[in-house]
C-alpha cells in the first residue's frame, strides 16, 4: 500500500509523490543513500536522486523535471516519513 506525500518548501509550488511500501532490503538501502546524502563528501545530489528513485515509482524523466530544491526536499520528506519511530504494539 503505498502513501501520497505532499512536497512543500520555499520558492516552488507543492506538489505529490507516491511513496512505495519498502521491505527490509530497500530500507536498508535507502538508509545508505540517506548517510551519503547528509554525511557523503561528494554532495547531496546523487544519494538524494538515488532516495527519490528508490522509494518512489518516478521514472528518471520526472525526476529530471523538477528543481534541485524539489529534490533535495522530497529526499528528505521521504527519509522523514520512511524512518519516523515505530509504534510498538
Amino acid at each position: 500500500m503505498s502513501k501520497t506525500l505532499k512536497i512543500k518548501g520555499e520558492g516552488f509550488k507543492p506538489f505529490e509523490i507516491e511513496i512505495e511500501d519498502l521491505t527490509l532490503d530497500k530500507r536498508e538501502e535507502l538508509n545508505v543513500f540517506i548517510w551519503k546524502m547528509f554525511n557523503g563528501k561528494k554532495g547531496m545530489f546523487g544519494p538524494s536522486i538515488n532516495v527519490i528513485r528508490l522509494s518512489t515509482t518516478m521514472t528518471d524523466e520526472q525526476i529530471n523535471e523538477l528543481s534541485n530544491e524539489q529534490i533535495f526536499q522530497a529526499a528528505i520528506e521521504i527519509s522523514n516519513i520512511v524512518n519516523k519511530k515505530k509504534l510498538k504494539k
